[in-house]
């Protein structure tokens, strides 16, 4: 019995999006973590704009009074001379725990990553980052806040 519950449990795992949930998300403060100067000043503001203006379009508020981040980690790692990178978008939220509602705690709500051999280091990190993460966030926030209204 167990195995076969194993088994179900698997293949419904196959077509989930993620194990996070975007429902009734309005805020958010886009922010780079770029603190090492790993990517231009011109590739994170593009980056920065993009994603500001797509999370506008999608109808979320981009400057938020409570602490609700939508991080964006690049990290670059020289490996025998070729660049292997890791991208990262990450939503980081105030939440009250069950056990205490008076208690408010800092909680990773939402992480997709990616990681590759960049080519072209500018192009490969922009595509990974909005061509890819967070193309896979929009279709999720899409899906799962149309039902909503």
């Amino acid at each position: 019995m167990r195995v076969i519950f194993l088994l179900f449990f698997c293949f419904l795992y196959l077509f989930a999006i993620t194990p996070y949930n975007l429902e009734n998300l309005k805020e958010l403060n886009v922010k780079i973590l770029n603190k090492k100067n790993e990517i231009s000043k011109e590739l994170e503001e593009k980056i920065k704009g993009d994603i500001t203006a797509k999370l506008q379009e999608l109808g979320v508020k981009t400057k938020s009074e409570s602490y609700s981040n939508f991080l964006v980690q690049i990290k670059i790692d020289k490996i025998n001379g070729i660049d292997f990178v890791r991208t990262a978008l990450i939503i980081s939220e105030d939440v009250s725990p069950l056990r205490d509602k008076d208690l408010e705690i800092l909680a990773i709500t939402y992480k997709k990553e990616d990681s590759f051999e960049a080519e072209d280091l500018q192009k490969d990190i922009y595509e990974s980052v909005v061509k890819y993460l967070f193309e896979d966030f929009c279709e999720q926030y899409r899906a799962e806040n149309t039902e909503l209204k």
